[in-house]
Parts: structure tokens; sequence; C-alpha cells
């Protein structure tokens, strides 16, 4: 009969199929690190067993890529042919399964998941202790819940995505938590301490939100904890302890380790037996860096030092030039959401040791410089700003890179901006960004630091507050500080804009655009825009007529437009297709000649806001005669990635939300305050004063 700590390594890795033993890629769990996490014991438990295992057939180590551990090869365990047949009996003789429990390795926490399912029954429940005391352990044997780790990088968008599984959530509270609250599973957010300043007000809000409506939401977090009635996690009592330390430790051994490291887990685990006994008075702090991390090699603790430095978790990949093997066959990683980082205890005693930090960040801004990917510049930014450097032009070289990922983008600059609080430049990029984000009070708080004012982005600031006055004079101050020619561009974009500032059902106000229209000089353009502006305002005038019903005006600005163009150009085709879909006869044959001919155009548009605006007209046309085919092109349409810093990405996206309301009525409400959110920051107030009262109407 096998020794029970054998028996259940054979249980753990009879779970995975018998293919895996000649796969390029393998589960983490297959490793040594993971094998360890999986069964809840440290990794020097087993060491013993596994060789026996060995000696005995029943186990083979080979190297294999590990899934999301970088390009490096690292020791993976399979069952032997025998070893699989002798786990297949231990199961039939047992009655163990060799499903995965959330539970396994969880040990001497009965009492606490008693606690926090007591208290999910009622809603919420907050865990909270410090670094390593087994909180996110405790989070992830909760049943059926969706469990998201947060860190510095994410906003409460994002949060809001990982538990709905979508890619676009919902940016207006409300709305996320309506949503939110009709998931039937657990909510969890771990690592909530991680959020960065940047978004934390969001997130606890959300969180507070939900805690509020009763939904099952566990939160955890160390100290402090802003949310009442917490849980404080403490250590594991020695019977625990000794499950964790494994059978080869004699009980009364285990009793005073576990005595001498408050039974706090990661500390046990990061135990040995080739350790001395920690004295009873030491810190767990002490511990670590008195014993564990004299451990490591001089190479390792400097890859640990760098490691360390990371604002947030990492993709193994990116750490090729780093021997990261030693540190989690140490114990000292954690791989949330597939990444990795140190764990946060350790890494926490390794940031108080430096003196001064600049040199470590130094060295991680040039091995970060030496990666050739968009998300690198992100880190690159950021130690360079934590190594002293004046980042400004970097950043601004590098913006389309280190912006492309919005709430990343926000915290760095909020970061760099409390490190170079005259970088105006940067303060005029996070004003931006905030306006893109739909945040204005944060953009207004960019903005009132500037030492002069910046009235093209207070315009915006003003419309997307639906204060009209305010952004009418701004735009007029920002037009009379600006060239003739980007003055008359100005006032074009401006009245683009307004055509579109309406809803789908409205035709807006055609007279100011038109009055707007009137006033425009081209002799104030460079000769290199007059084209340009010409076909926008032929482009605008034909909307107009459209939206007036006047099929003839329609007719003769595309002619006008096709004498100018190119005979194959594009765009007369595309307005050809609007005019048959918008002025057709609503029940006759050609509006459904039309709407196939629109289908197929949009199918071969490439270019994307094109094809969503022309996808966006199908839409409205089938919203009325075939809502299925409106439900399912407009599907289509929310998969396409909108470029979110322009105008008119913004714009459609607003659409696309109005219209996902229109024509699914279960979260209509939730959909339509989304998009009067987004109709505000795409600076269309009066689209959202309309939407807004159509809500008002259906509450």
């Amino acid at each position: 009969m096998l020794p029970e700590s054998q028996a259940r390594i054979l249980r753990l890795l009879a779970r995975y199929p018998d293919e895996l033993t000649e796969a390029w890629d393998v589960p983490r769990e297959l490793s040594l690190p993971g094998i360890s996490e999986s069964l809840g014991l440290v990794r020097s438990a087993l060491h013993d067993p596994l060789k026996a295992l060995e000696d005995e057939g029943l186990v083979q180590t080979r190297t294999a890529h590990v899934i999301g551990g970088g390009s490096r090869k690292r020791n993976v365990i399979h069952l032997t042919a025998k070893g699989r047949q002798q786990a297949s009996t231990l199961v039939t003789t047992s009655g163990h399964s060799m499903e995965i429990e959330a539970t396994d390795g969880l040990h001497g926490r009965e009492s606490e998941l008693g606690q926090l399912e007591s208290a999910l029954s009622d809603g919420a429940a907050i865990l909270t202790g410090m670094p390593g005391i087994g909180k996110t352990a405790l989070l992830q044997a909760l049943p059926s819940a969706r469990y998201v780790t947060m860190d510095a990088s994410m906003d409460a968008q994002m949060l809001t995505a990982s538990w709905l599984e979508i890619e676009d959530a919902p940016i207006d509270l409300e709305a996320q938590v309506e949503l939110l609250s009709a998931v039937s599973e657990i909510l969890v957010a771990d690592e909530v301490q991680d959020v960065h300043s940047r978004h934390q007000s969001a997130v606890h809000a959300l969180l507070n939100n939900l805690i509020e409506s009763n939904t099952s939401i566990a939160i955890g977090m160390r100290a402090p904890c802003p949310f009442d009635n917490a849980i404080t996690l403490s250590g594991i009592d020695a019977e625990a302890g000794q499950q964790l330390l494994g059978e080869e430790i004699d009980s009364e051994t285990a009793a005073d380790v576990c005595e001498a490291l408050d039974g706090h887990p990661l500390a046990l685990h990061l135990w040995t037996p080739s350790d001395d006994l920690p004295e009873a008075s030491d810190a767990v702090q002490a511990f670590v860096e008195e014993t564990v991390l004299s451990r490591l090699a001089e190479d390792a603790r400097v890859s640990l030092d760098t490691l360390s430095a990371e604002p947030r978790p990492v993709m193994a990949s990116h750490l090729d030039a780093i021997e990261i093997d030693p540190l989690d066959n140490a114990a000292l990683l954690r791989w949330p959401n597939g990444r990795v980082e140190v764990q946060h205890l350790i890494r926490n005693v390794r940031r108080v040791a430096w003196d001064p930090p600049e040199a470590i960040h130094r060295q991680a801004a040039e091995r970060w410089s030496e990666i050739d990917d968009g998300e690198a510049r992100w880190f690159e930014a950021y130690h360079r700003t934590m190594a002293g450097e004046d980042t400004t032009d970097f950043i601004v070289e590098n913006s389309a890179s280190i912006l492309s990922e919005s709430a990343a983008a926000a915290a760095l600059l909020d970061d760099v901006l409390h490190m170079l609080p005259d970088a105006h430049e940067l303060r005029r990029m996070a004003a931006r960004l905030a306006l893109e984000r739909g945040e204005p009070d944060i953009a207004a708080d960019y903005l009132s630091d500037l030492p002069q004012p910046n009235h093209a982005l207070l315009a915006r600031l003003h419309r997307s507050q639906g204060n009209l006055a305010a952004a009418e004079e701004a735009e007029s101050k920002a037009q009379s500080s600006a060239s003739k020619a980007n003055a008359a561009q100005m006032h074009l974009s401006r009245m683009a804009a307004l055509l579109d500032d309406r809803l789908p059902s409205e035709t807006g106000d055609l007279d100011a655009v038109e009055k707007g229209l009137s006033s425009v000089q081209l002799s104030n353009l460079e000769d290199s825009q007059k084209r340009s502006a010409i076909v926008l305002m032929a482009m605008l005038r034909h909307r107009m007529a459209m939206l007036r019903g006047d099929g003839d005006a329609a007719a003769a600005v595309r002619n006008d437009l096709t004498e100018l163009a190119d005979g194959g150009d594009p765009l007369i085709d595309r307005m050809s297709h609007l005019e048959a879909l918008h002025l057709s006869d609503p029940d006759g044959s050609k509006r459904l000649e039309a709407e196939g001919a629109m289908r197929r155009l949009v199918g071969r548009t490439s270019e994307t806001l094109q094809r969503v605006s022309l996808g966006l007209a199908l839409v409205q046309a089938q919203a009325r005669s075939n809502p299925p085919g409106a439900a399912t092109t407009l599907e289509t349409l929310r998969s396409l990635p909108l470029p979110l810093d322009q105008a008119a990405g913004r714009r459609l996206d607003a659409l696309l939300w109005y219209w996902h309301g229109e024509l699914e009525s279960t979260n209509r409400l939730a959909y339509w305050r989304e998009a009067i959110l987004r109709f505000r920051r795409a600076e269309c107030p009066r689209a959202a004063r309309s939407l807004t009262v159509i809500l008002h109407k259906a509450l």
C-alpha cells in the first residue's frame, strides 16, 4: 500500500491526460510548483515521495515548456503507464475522485470558509489580513464564483468586464451594478488594495454599490480595509501546519515551526527542513529576510529585486532575460491571471531594503528597452520615471503604445505627474485621456492645474458636461488663437459633430449646421486642405438632405461630388447605398433590396469607422423590418475595435450602446444609461439629453 503522500501525487497527476507526456506545452500544474500549490504542500515535502515514485517507475520527469511560463523549459512530471494503472486502482479501492476540488490544498480554514459562506448568504463577505496569510486561497475555494485578481493597471470597467466575461463593459456605475447584480455566481474581487489611486474611487464606488444592492460579492484586501464587517484572517493552527509541511516532518517540529511563524501559511511554505527552527520571537518579515532570502544565490537575488520592482504582474514571456525558475521553485512567485509577480510579502520585504531604489528601476528600464513590444514601452516609461528621469519626451514619442491600454495609461500618467508636476504636455495628455474615458471631473482637475487655459480641451470638457454656452465660448477662444487654416478645420469638425449630436430618430439642428457651413471660407485653408474640406462639406449636405427626406437634393450633391472625385471613389458608392436605404418606402420591395445591398457593402468595407457607420445605418433600417437581423448586424459591429481616441469613434460607440438597448429589452435601461454616458463622452450633449428623457419615461 502506497503512503498517502505518494497516493495524493498519483491521484493529482492522473487528472491530466496521457497525451501530455509528449506535448510541447504543458499546464503549470504538472511542474513542481504547480503540484505543490495543488496539494497544499511545501515544495520540500514533495522531494521524497516523488523520488520514491520515480524509483518505482510510477512517474517520469522531463523538460517541457510550461504554458504561460515563458520560453525556457522546466522540469515537469507525468505518470508512466504503470503509474496511471496504479492511480486507477487507488481511485477504485479508496473511492477518491480525480476531479479537482477548490478546497484541495486548503488546510485549517474550514471555520473561515464557513464564515465566508455564511456572510455571502446575506450578500457581501469582506476578507482581510496580512500578505501571504491565505486570503487568495480561501477566496478561490468559494464554489460557483467569478474570481478576479486586481492590479494597478485595472479600473472599474475592467473589473466589470472580467466579471461579466465580455470585452466592452459599461462605464456608467448604475449600468455596471444593474448588470452585475443579475449574475448568479459569487463575484470575487481579490487584491483590491493593489488598485491604483487613480482608479480607487471608482472601484470602491462599484464595490460599495454592489454591497448595498445585496449582490453576492466577496472582497479580499489587506488592511486598512474601507469596507465594514470584514473577516480578519490569522494564521493556521499546528494541526493544519503539520498537513502543510508534510508527513516527513514530525508533529513536534511542525508545532514548533508553526508557533514560531504564527501559523503564517506563506512563511510555512518557505520553511525547509534544512533551516534552523525560527526563534519564537522572530517576525515573519525577519524570517523571510534572514532565512529564506539568504538561501538564494546572488544572481537569483538580483532577479528577485528586478521582479520586485514591477508595479503590476508581468507576462512571463517578457522575463526571458531573468531566470525566474529558482524563484518559482522557492515559492517566491505568484501567478495571477496567467501573469507572474513576486509574492507580496517577499516584494514588500525587498522594497524596504532598497537604498536607493533608483538603481533598481534604472536596470529595469534598460531591460524593458530591449523588448520590442507595445506593453514594454509602458513598463519602460514607468521605470524611467521612478529612476528620476524626465520622461516627457519618451512618453510623447511612444504615446501610441503607452495609451493603448486606457486604464494602465491613466495610472502611469498620474504617477508621472506626481513626480514631474511641471510636465504640462503630459498633463494635457492626461486630460485628453480622461475625456476619452468619460471622466470629466478628473479631466477638469488636470486642466485646472495648467498654467494657461487650454480652450480646445475646455470646450470638450464643457460639452461632455452638457454646458453648451461655456463650450461655445471656449471653442470661440480656441479658434481665435489658432491659425486661419486650423480655425477653419476646427469649425468644420464642429459642424460634423453638431450634425451627429442627435438620436437616430431625430433630425438634429439642421439649420445651425447649414448656417455654420455657409460661413466657411475655403480661402482660409491651405491648398492641400481645400479638397478634403469640400468633400466633407458635401458629405454633410448629403446627410442633411437625407434627414429632410429630400432625394433630389441628396442626388444633386452626390452628382456634384462625382465630378470632383475619381470615378472609382468608394465614397460615391456609399452615398448611393445610403440614399437607397434611407429614402425608399419602408414597406416597399426597394427597401429590402437596399438592405441586402447595404449588407454586402458593409461586408466588403475594411475601414472600421466607415464599416460601423454604414452598419449602423443598416441596423436602423432593419430595426423596423427585421429586428432579429438588426440584432445580428449589431453584434457583428460591436466586435469591431473602434478608435476611441477619435471623436467619430466615440460617437459611433455611443450609438452602438443606444441600439443595444433599443433591440434588447431585457437590459434596456442599463444599456441606455451607458449610452447616455457615452454620448456625453462623445461630446453629444443633445443626444444624451434626449435619451435621458426617454429613459425617465421608461422607468
